[in-house]
C-alpha cells in the first residue's frame, strides 16, 4: 500500500503576500495608508498596557500610533466584543487593519475586517449557532503580524469566536476573503514569548501539522508542507523553550512551521485533538494551546492503537496512515526498525515533551471527572485517520485531568 495516492483530487487555497525576516517590520510603512487615522491597530494586552512585542514593533517600525486607533484583545474574541468594536469604528473611515499578536488577535482582526463594511451582527454569520448567513466577501484590507508560533491563523480563511460557559461554544465565521492580504513574520517580535506559551504554542503547531498530515483529507501538497513544518518543530521547539529563546533563527523556524500548519489545516482539516479542543474551550476558560499540548500525546497513542486494531477497516484513497505516522517518528532518529516502532517513538517523544514543558493538567481550569461525558458527547473525530469510540475519546481526556 502506498503512503499516499498522488492522483486523488483536491483543492488548495491561495497564499497571501509574505514578508519574512528579523526586523522586517521596519519596512511596513510602505504597505500602510499615509493618513494614520485610516489605520486600526489590533494587538493584545490590557487597555493602555502594551505587551513587550508591541513595544518592540513600535521601536523597529518607527511608527507613532494614536491611542484611539489601537484596539487591545485581552483574551479570545467574543461576538459581543467584535460587534461593539465595529459599532465604534464603522464610521471612522478605516482603510487598513493591522493585527500584531497571537491567534486571538489575528482572529479578532479578521472578524473586524469582515464586519466593519456591513450592519449585521457577527452572530448572524457564525457557523452552527447563528443564523447561517453567508459573509459577502466585503472587507477592510488587513495585515497580520503574528507574534506567537501556534495557531497559524494568519493563513486560514476563518476566524474563531468563543463564548465560555455551560452552553458555551467555539465557532467560526468563514470566507476566503478572511485570509490576510499580507503577512509580516518578524522573529524579532517573538523573542519575548515566555517559555510555557512558547511550548504550548509550539505543540499546537505540531498538532496541527500532524493532524493535517494524518487527515483523511490529506493531499500531496499538504503532505510536503506538513513534513517540512514537522521537521522544523522537531529541530527547534526545545531550543525556543530554553537556550535558543533569543535566537531569531530558532524563533523564525518555529514561525514558519506555524504558518505551514495554518495552510495545512485549512486545506486538509484536523483530527480528534482539535475535535476535543473546541468544546473544551467553549465550556471552560482553558487556553487553546494548553488544550492541544495536553491532548496530543495521549491522542497519538490512542490513534496508533486503534489503527493497529482496525487496520483492515481503515482505508482512504490508498493512504497508509500507520506508515505516515512512522515517517514522523523517524524525524526523532531513524534506523532500520519497523513502522510500529517509529509510531511508538513518536508517542513517547510527545509524552516526553508534555513532561519536560510541564504542560498544565486540565483540572487547573476546573475540569473534573464529572465533565467527561459532556465533553465526549460534544467531541468530533473530524478528519481523524480512524474513527475513535466514545471510550477511546474519554481515555484521552482522562489522561489530561
Amino acid at each position: 500500500m502506498s503512503v499516499n495516492n498522488l492522483l486523488s483530487s483536491f483543492n488548495f487555497s491561495h497564499w497571501p503576500e509574505i514578508h519574512y525576516g528579523a526586523d522586517v517590520v521596519q519596512n511596513i510603512a510602505s504597505s500602510l495608508p499615509q493618513n494614520s487615522r485610516q489605520i486600526l491597530w489590533v494587538t493584545g494586552g490590557r487597555s493602555g498596557i502594551f505587551s513587550s512585542y508591541f513595544e518592540t514593533f513600535l521601536r523597529i517600525s518607527g511608527i507613532d500610533l494614536a491611542d484611539d486607533q489601537i484596539v487591545q484583545i485581552g483574551g479570545e474574541p467574543t461576538v459581543q466584543m467584535i460587534d461593539d468594536l465595529c459599532s465604534k469604528y464603522r464610521s471612522r473611515g478605516i482603510k487598513k487593519i493591522v493585527a500584531i499578536g497571537g491567534g486571538s488577535v489575528v482572529d479578532a482582526a479578521k472578524a473586524i475586517s469582515a464586519m466593519l463594511p456591513v450592519e449585521t451582527s457577527l452572530f448572524d454569520h457564525l457557523e452552527g449557532v447563528g443564523k447561517g448567513l453567508a459573509l459577502t466577501g466585503s472587507k477592510i484590507p488587513f495585515i497580520a503580524i503574528p507574534t506567537t508560533s501556534g495557531t497559524g491563523s494568519e493563513m486560514t480563511a476563518n476566524a474563531v469566536l468563543s463564548e465560555v460557559g455551560e452552553h458555551g461554544y467555539k465557532k467560526s465565521i468563514r470566507h476566503k476573503s478572511l485570509i490576510p492580504d499580507e503577512i509580516w513574520i518578524d522573529p524579532s517580535l517573538m523573542t519575548s514569548c515566555p517559555p510555557l506559551l512558547t511550548a504550548c504554542s509550539g505543540l499546537d503547531t505540531f498538532t496541527q501539522l500532524l493532524e493535517a498530515y494524518l487527515s483523511t483529507k490529506s493531499n500531496v501538497i499538504c503532505d510536503a508542507l506538513a513534513e517540512k513544518g514537522l521537521k522544523l518543530v522537531v529541530d527547534n521547539l526545545e531550543k525556543a523553550f530554553d537556550l535558543g529563546s533569543q535566537d531569531t533563527n530558532v524563533r523564525g523556524s518555529m514561525a514558519i512551521a506555524s504558518l505551514l500548519s495554518g495552510t495545512c489545516l485549512a486545506n486538509a482539516g484536523l483530527g480528534i485533538v482539535h475535535g476535543l479542543a473546541g468544546p473544551l474551550g467553549g465550556f471552560y476558560e482553558i487556553p487553546h494551546g494548553v488544550a492541544c499540548a495536553g491532548l496530543v500525546a495521549k491522542a497519538n497513542e490512542v490513534n496508533h492503537r486503534a489503527l493497529k486494531q482496525r487496520s483492515a477497516l481503515v482505508t482512504n484513497k490508498g493512504v497508509d496512515f500507520t506508515k505516515k505516522m512512522a515517517n514522523v517518528g523517524r524525524m526523532f532518529g531513524a534506523g532500520h526498525k519497523s513502522d510500529d516502532y517509529y509510531c511508538e517513538q513518536l508517542t513517547q517523544q510527545l509524552f516526553k515533551w508534555e513532561s519536560r514543558f510541564a504542560i498544565p493538567k486540565f483540572s487547573n481550569y476546573g475540569i473534573t471527572q464529572t465533565a467527561l461525558p459532556k465533553l465526549v458527547n460534544a467531541a468530533s473525530n473530524r478528519n481523524n485517520p480512524v474513527e475513535l469510540t466514545a471510550e477511546e475519546i474519554e481515555s484521552i481526556l482522562q489522561h489530561c485531568l
